[in-house]
Parts: structure tokens; sequence; C-alpha cells
């Protein structure tokens, strides 16, 4: 096992460029595997690619060429089978998937030999990026799982949970999922993980967020109408991808480069022992993560491998964004060396990660792509952790409280904020802003937590206010699905869920009778007033802030051309009343649906804990 560093003589001898994996030719089906320690390869082709089925149909060796690379070239007629190595190392045999498996059989433990372009749905040649050309400052991203979203009863689809369910409900009666998110005018839908995970049993699926890597470059199963069938799950979910550009939503990968689901048996490390993760000189991994291991991206094939995993998506799935959790564990030159691949030949798409710094072990000495090495990334946006715990108190800490909901001396760091300057970068076309994510508490629940004897209406509010103060700040908005609705995560017994990773879908399903509910639907139309003004008003320019009658309330001046706008913001739990300049002034957006068509003069009072934006007629 791969203990420190890699010896410089090693990395000259066998640090490979070319493809490596399954290709299809004219003629033949060729399979390359990197396997610079092994004394021999071969592949074993099954029928079937489920392992309970462990008949081998038929063996064939594989010739050595060069850089640790072997290579099997094999007849067309084994079209639809299932393959896996099996490697001799030293006397010991070790069988494995491809690390480059494209498709794979139920719960992806071995590799299918198909020809991609049968996976095609009909119009694929000509899906596209409905966003290519939007701006940084224009985006609303939109974050949702695949089984969420159509999962309960309420979602009245046929295929309840997969893709196919998620494509459904982009039909024309259809009031929810993809419908649902395209009306609200946000412009980037992100995906939690879509690729193969390893802690959902694909033959009788539960819940689970997936972030748990096994298969890279495999769809996962757990979606699909047919987990067996590996063309199933790649059709539908191009299916799937097509059905959001078609609603004008891009749509964003969540990807987990930064460990694996079990480094032990991960295909990479059982072909390369120890290559793929970070392992200190006691043998022990790397858990900067905490997920068990971390992934050594500074070793030369290992960051190879994640660049040539990110092409693949944005190239064979048109995956037009990529999210990277914990993206401070991957090393800045790999960051960046994916980002201009991808952009060579799709400018379009856009990236951002989780830049929290982490205690990894590396195997040599690189920076990482860490928030303080924004300016070394700069085509790399970063969740920004600052106005989350800003405006609704530190993630950490439940009953802590933020700007929104009573925490006093804040105003000076909102002001940065809203301006889009964090202490770790000025540019804030690097800053995803946001109040609630997958992780922790959904934004209600964290002010249910830090209010508990706080009535619903007041809570709402809070909620409110956030959101209108992360979208005005400068930078790219993320929100929750549901978010704009008051989500909550209740388990059966009535107790708010902070971490709902593997929690049942009665915690994690989308409950889209809630859309029933009249003060709900205050809220979403207030959340679509939010991301049309952030879409139209993008680039208004602040002008200056004037404190209100109390410490914590803020006006805002602004313009944006000709166009002059104020905004209010009024934390307190009492009215506050501004004076304006010369004018009169429209609504356009205001956390109070009883004040949003009124028109004023002279002087405004803004409701408590409340949010607005006038533009001067």
């Amino acid at each position: 096992m791969y203990t420190g560093t890699i010896a410089e003589d090693f990395n000259r001898k066998y640090n490979y460029d070319g493809q490596l994996g399954l290709k299809v030719t004219e003629e033949f089906i060729e399979l390359r595997v990197w396997a610079p320690e092994a004394d021999s390869v071969c592949v074993n082709i099954y029928e079937s690619g489920d392992i309970s089925d462990n008949a081998i149909r038929t063996t064939i060796p594989m010739d050595y060429q060069e850089k640790g690379v072997f290579l099997a070239r094999i007849d067309k007629s084994y079209m639809g089978r299932f393959y896996t190595y099996m490697l001799n190392r030293n006397g010991e045999a070790t069988e494995t998937c491809d690390p480059y498996a494209k498709a794979v059989g139920v719960n992806g433990d071995r590799a299918a030999i198909i020809d991609l372009k049968a996976t095609n749905p009909k119009g694929w040649e000509d899906d596209k990026n409905p966003n290519a050309s939007l701006p940084a400052n224009e985006r609303v991203i939109y974050e949702a799982h695949v089984r969420d979203l159509t999962k309960s009863d309420s979602s009245n689809v046929k295929h309840k949970g997969l893709f196919k369910g998620v494509t459904e409900s982009a039909a024309e009666d259809s009031k929810i999922g993809l419908n649902y998110i395209a009306d609200l005018g946000v412009t980037h839908i992100q995906f939690l993980p879509i690729y193969d995970f390893g802690s959902v049993d694909e033959k009788n699926p539960g819940f689970n967020w997936g972030y748990d890597p096994k298969n890279y470059f495999a769809v996962e199963g757990s979606y699909s109408t047919d987990p067996y069938n590996p063309i199933a799950r790649i059709t539908e979910l191009k299916e799937m991808i097509m059905a959001c550009h078609n609603k004008g939503l891009s749509v964003v990968m969540d990807v987990v480069l930064n460990h694996v689901f079990d480094a032990n048996s991960f295909c990479f490390n059982k072909i390369v022992p120890g290559y793929f993760s970070r392992i200190d000189s006691d043998g022990i991994y790397s858990n900067g993560s905490f997920c068990g291991n971390d992934t050594a991206s500074e070793r030369y094939m290992v960051s190879k491998y994640i660049v040539d995993n990110i092409l693949y998506w944005a190239k064979e799935y048109h995956i037009d964004g990529f999210r990277f959790d914990l993206v401070g564990l991957i090393d800045v030159d790999t960051i960046n060396e994916l980002i201009e691949k991808v952009h060579a030949i799709r400018p379009d798409v856009i990236f951002h990660g989780e830049g929290w710094e982490l205690p990894t072990v590396m195997t040599s000495v690189k920076p990482l792509a860490t928030q303080m090495n924004a300016d070394k990334t700069p085509e790399l946006a970063y969740f920004d952790d600052v106005i989350r715990n800003l405006l609704r108190g530190d993630n950490f800490h439940p009953t802590e409280k933020g700007y929104c909901n009573g925490a006093k001396s804040m105003k000076s760091l909102l002001k940065t904020c809203l301006m889009g300057k964090r202490y770790y970068t000025s540019n804030c076309n690097q800053l995803i802003n946001y109040v609630s994510c997958h992780d922790d508490y959904t934004l209600y629940d964290k002010f249910k937590v830090a209010g508990a004897d706080l009535a619903d209406d007041i809570l709402y509010k809070q909620c409110m206010l956030a959101a209108g103060i992360c979208f005005i700040s400068k930078g790219t908005p993320l929100i929750l699905n549901g978010e704009e609705f008051a989500r909550t995560k209740v388990d059966e017994e009535g107790n708010i869920v902070s971490n709902s990773y593997k929690s049942s879908d009665f915690v994690n399903a989308i409950d889209w009778n809630e859309l029933k509910d009249a003060k709900k639907q205050e809220m979403i139309k207030y959340y679509k007033a939010l991301i049309a003004f952030k879409r139209n008003y993008a680039n208004v320019k602040f002008e200056g802030f004037k404190d209100g009658i109390d410490d914590e309330s803020l006006l805002i001046n602004g313009s944006l051309g000709n166009k002059r706008i104020v905004i209010l913001i009024n934390p307190e739990n009492k009215e506050v009343k501004y004076t304006l300049s010369e004018g009169t002034y429209n609504t356009i957006v205001c956390s109070d649906s009883k004040l949003v068509s009124k028109q004023y003069e002279g002087s405004v009072t803004v409701p408590s804990v409340g949010f607005m934006v006038l533009e001067r007629k």
C-alpha cells in the first residue's frame, strides 16, 4: 500500500496521458486499465451484471502496452455483456470493476459493455444549455434531490422518486417538480449526487443523499426504473436533463471527488493499492472529509482521473455546472486544469464548491482549493458561510441567533456582505450566497430551534428577511428545494432533523400539498419577486447606506442606469419609518403581501422583521 509520496522514478515510468476504460471502435471493443505494478491482468466477461451470478463466460488476457497500461481488444459480439478486471500481483489475485466504467450492472460491481450512442433519447443531439450566456450575477440556483422531488404520494407521478418521475413532472398538466421550479424563475437546478454511489442497495433502494462515490463515471441505479439494465439508467438520466433544459433550467451536478464510499474496496485502490487515497506514514487513511478517507488529488493519475471525469459528464451528459463537495480537499492545480479543459469545449459550464479548510494529510505539498486560496482559482465560486452565519446564526450552534432573528451589532458585517466583499475574496462572482442547503437545518427549522416559542408568522418573516438580504447581496444566490415555502424536516416522532442524509422519505420527500396553504403561497410569490429582481436588477449599484431609527435597520440607496432603487431592511420587532427623497416610489418586492402594490411619497414605514425594495417612478 502506498504511503507518503510517490517516488519520482515511479512517476516518470508510469504517468500516462492516454484514454483509459472502454472504447467502442468500428471493428473492436478496446479495454485499457492502468495497473503499473500488476504482473498480469485479464478481463473476466459475464452474462450478468449481478455478482450473485458468478458464472464467468470467458476470461481474456490483456497485453502490457506502456506506462503501466494493459490493453485487450475483444470482439463486438461481447456487446451487452459485463466485465471486471482480474489482476495478479505478487502471487495474489484481485478482481474489481473498471475505475473508468461508463455503465454498470446492479449495485455497480461489474462494468457493462455498451455503445453510449444507444443511450441517447430522441432529440439529444440538439439538447443545449438554455442559460449558456448568463453572467454569474444573474444566475439563481435551486438545489434539489431526485428522490425528494417526486417520492411523496402528493407528486401524482407514476415513477415516484426516479429520474422518470422528475421528467414526468415537466408534463403540461403538472403543478409540481420541474414545472413548479421553472415557474419560480430560477436559472439552474442543482441535483444532489446522481453518479453511482454505494450507500443504497439498488435491489431494494431506500433514501440517502448519495455522498458515497462508488463508480464516478456511471449513473446511480436506484433512480432508474431498471437498475439491472445499464442502458436504462443512462437514457432516463439524459431524458431528465433534456426535460430540465426544455423548461429553461440549466443542470448542475453535485460531485464528491474528495473521498470515496469505501477506500479499501474502491476499484482504483484495488488495482493500485492506496494510490487514490491519502495515507500517512503509519498506513492510516487521512480523514479530513470526516468520511473515512481523502482523495490524493495531488498525485498525477488521480488528478487525471478527476479531470477526465468532469470532462466526461460535461460532454456525454450535457451537464452545465459542477458543485464540488468539500472542494477544499482538492488541490488548486487539478481544479484549474479541469476548468480550463471543460471551458475549452464548453465555456458556458459553471463551477462552485465548499472551500472549507480541513485537516487532511497531503502526500505532496500543493495549495488546496479553499476559500483562502480563492485568488488561485479565479473561475471557481465558493459557498459563503459568512452570510449564512450572519443571517441565521452560526451553523454549528443551533440556538445561536443571527441578524434576522435578534442578534445585535452585526450591521457593519451586513454592509460588507451586501457589497460582495469577504475576507477571502473581493470578487463577487466567486460567491455563492445561501441561507440553507441540504446540509444542516432548513432555514425555517434553524429559526424554529433558535426561537422555539415564536409563532409561525414571525418565523416566516425571519425566513423572508434572510432570503431578501441573500438575494440583493452581490454574488449568486442558491436556495434549497422548499426553502421558499418554509420547508421543515421532521421525523415520525415530531423531532426536527438537522442532518437527514439517510433519514426516511417521511423526513425528506417534498409534500406538494403544502402549496395549498395560503401563507406558503404568499412566501412563494415573494421568492418569485426576489428571483425576478435578481435577474432584472443584477447590476444595481449601491450608492450609500442610511441607518434607521434603530441600531440594526438599514436603508440602501441604489441605481440602475436612470432608475433609482431603495432597499429597506428591518430586523426589529417593530415598524421603522424612513424619509424618502423626492418622488413617487412603487413597491417591487415586499415581505408583507399587503404592501406589494403600494406607492409611497415622502416616507415609508417598513413592517417589523420586514424587507422592501422600492423603485422611483
